[in-house]
């Protein structure tokens, strides 16, 4: 387990993260994920994450499709960098944080590159199996 230190590109907003990239990182081919090149690294605690400053920066990416999930995606409103997911499903174990890996500043390139990838289906609500097609991604 490491604490990493992320923000958005203007610095606006800066956080920590309990985790480990070594653990796994995941992909999705969901329209969301696919428009926003959506990255990200699920947390084992959600408590791991804290917020440093810039609240009043954060905005939530309003849903599209109108479902009702308790799951918001929020980045800086000045530079418009994603920055973590956040939410409860049932189906994920409860409460959940997820960190948007780009947006991390210290992780050195080779801990990226080693990082695994988990391909998830979203674009066919198969989210635990894995999408045939990933090179898009």
């Amino acid at each position: 387990m490491k604490t990493y230190h992320g923000s958005c590109f203007c610095g606006a907003v800066r956080f920590e993260a309990d985790g480990d990239l070594a653990e796994g990182t995941m992909r999705c081919n969901c329209r969301f994920c696919r428009k926003t090149r959506y990255w990200e690294m699920r947390l084992p605690d959600p408590d791991g994450f804290r917020l440093l400053s810039g609240s009043e920066h954060l905005r939530e990416t309003p849903r599209a499709d109108g479902a009702d999930l308790d799951m918001h995606h929020w980045f800086c409103v000045r530079c418009g960098t994603r920055l973590w997911t956040a939410g409860s499903i049932e189906e994920m174990g409860g409460r959940f944080v997820q960190v948007v890996v780009p947006a991390l500043d210290d992780v050195p390139e080779a801990e990226l590159i080693a990082a695994p990838v988990y391909y998830a289906d979203g674009a066919a609500d198969n989210w635990w199996n894995p999408a045939a097609e990933t090179r898009h991604l």
